[in-house]
């Protein structure tokens, strides 16, 4: 792979075969890409690092001038600021759940029983409320979410709604939820929420089982009977897959959410592990696995004009972080932690890196229940910055920013920079989807200036 980054130009080279005479020829702020020979590659370089002094020439060059790839990239987005003013609340309502999920990295409905507090979850509201209301925006964002499934502790959720909903400016308020409602809840939830997530892994037999009820029966008629009723209702959501090993369902479980409904926008994330309470190990074979049938269902949901994402691997996207979540989220959990990342719910081997502060007992005057470690913030920032830093060369720098700390990070000296099996299928996975593209777009990949896609993922965290 080659990098230039000169004269406004952010050019990728990325051999398009293994062996031959073929690269991909990526502009990645500048929504572009096609490919090339090894001669147009030294062209292009050539032109971008300054030693042409005029346009190339012939009809390389008007081929070049016809795509705008002579044009200069727009300027990238700002960096994410570590001055904390959160106008998103993240509710971790409970850790119990109907389902018992094969891969569950929280163990949901097996550990004691925890329940963020009405008292708790208003203190949240009201900061970043308050913290909206300042910055002059029209409206805050409220996340309801797990470690368990939030509509477990009904009448919490409720209140929550009502109190955010009583506040002077707007709330956007959003669900991500296991979809096992009753046809009360179903109709409660349209008539009342802005959007949902769901957690659907596919069709019957997947989802029934990775995704069991608690006493063992099957899940997907009450999860699709939420579906259907969401679609009746036009409701906006997305689906939120998780995949396993040996991974070869995905490409039928996307093609049965696409023809069994409506929703236009689905993420799948892989899971290694095949027990509760933790996230296994990659290995090489899985990777492969993974990316088979990855691109594979990809290529279903194109046919069928849905939106397929999985988030290492962001066709388009531009980002400055892989999440928003540590920057721009106050995230509570029951016991009254305030953290960084959605899957902190309880002990967790990131908790050093993630838990920022809590929120206290007593009179909230103006925040002051909200009590924020920004020494901790400041470091968990400083390691994501030095980790993309490292990136810098990668063709993915702008697509997976670095990645996801949670899944990268590991223990020990330097563990922020651990750099392994994940990146290799994310790079391995843009380089195809750029290729697919390409071919798609008869020969140049041009980044759609409007996405006529619409979905409800939060884009704080990945739906995360």
């Amino acid at each position: 792979m080659t990098d230039i980054q000169e004269k406004n130009f952010d050019v990728r080279i990325i051999p398009a075969v293994a062996g031959e005479d073929r690269y991909i020829i990526y502009r990645p702020l500048a929504g572009l890409a096609f490919v090339g020979n090894r001669a147009m590659v030294d062209l292009v370089l050539n032109y971008i690092a300054g030693s042409a002094t005029v346009e190339p020439p012939g009809e390389a060059g008007r081929f070049l001038r016809q795509i705008g790839f002579l044009q200069p990239d727009p300027s990238p987005p700002e960096h994410m600021k570590d001055a904390f003013h959160p106008t998103t609340a993240v509710l971790l309502l409970t850790n119990q759940c109907q389902l018992r999920c094969t891969y569950c990295y929280a163990a949901a409905g097996t550990l004691p029983k925890e329940e963020l507090s009405v008292e708790l979850a208003y203190t949240v509201i009201d900061y970043v409320c308050r913290t909206a209301e300042k910055l002059e925006r029209p409206y805050f964002d409220l996340a309801l979410h797990g470690g368990g499934e939030p509509t477990y502790v009904w009448s919490v959720l409720k209140e929550c709604v009502a109190y955010a909903r009583s506040k002077e400016i707007s709330a956007r308020i959003s669900l991500t939820s296991n979809g096992v409602w009753s046809p009360a809840q179903r109709h409660w939830i349209t008539k009342n929420l802005d959007g949902v997530s769901l957690s659907i892994d596919g069709a019957p037999e997947t989802q029934d089982q990775q995704r069991p009820l608690r006493n063992g029966r099957a899940s997907s008629p009450l999860v699709m009977e939420t579906v259907a009723a969401l679609d009746k209702a036009q409701f906006p959501y997305g689906i939120r897959l998780t995949a396993t090993p040996p991974f070869d369902s995905l490409p039928d479980d996307i093609a049965y959410l696409c023809s069994h409904s409506r929703c236009r926008y689905m993420q799948v994330e892989p899971a290694f592990n095949i027990s509760r309470g933790g996230h296994g190990e990659m290995d090489e074979e899985g990777v492969e696995a993974f990316i088979n049938s990855y691109l594979a269902a990809h290529e279903l949901a194109v046919k069928a004009n849905r939106q397929l994402v999985y988030t290492g691997a962001r066709l388009g996207d531009i980002k400055t972080t892989f999440c928003t979540a540590p920057f721009l989220a106050l995230i509570v959990n029951p016991s009254g932690d305030l953290v960084t990342c959605y899957e902190v719910t309880g002990d967790h081997s990131q908790g050093c890196l993630s838990h920022i502060g809590r929120v206290v007992a007593g009179e909230d005057v103006e925040g002051s229940r909200i009590q924020i470690d920004h020494q901790i913030r400041r470091n968990l920032h400083s390691l994501m910055a030095e980790r993309r830093e490292a990136c810098r060369d990668c063709f993915c720098y702008w697509s997976c920013a670095g990645d996801c700390y949670m899944r990268t990070f590991v223990t020990g000296p330097n563990g922020h920079l651990n750099f392994g099996l994940r990146c290799q299928m994310n790079r391995r996975i843009l380089a195809e989807l750029l290729l697919d593209a390409i071919s798609q777009g008869d020969g140049v990949w041009q980044k759609p200036r409007l996405q006529n896609v619409a979905h409800t993922h939060n884009r704080v965290g990945t739906g995360s």
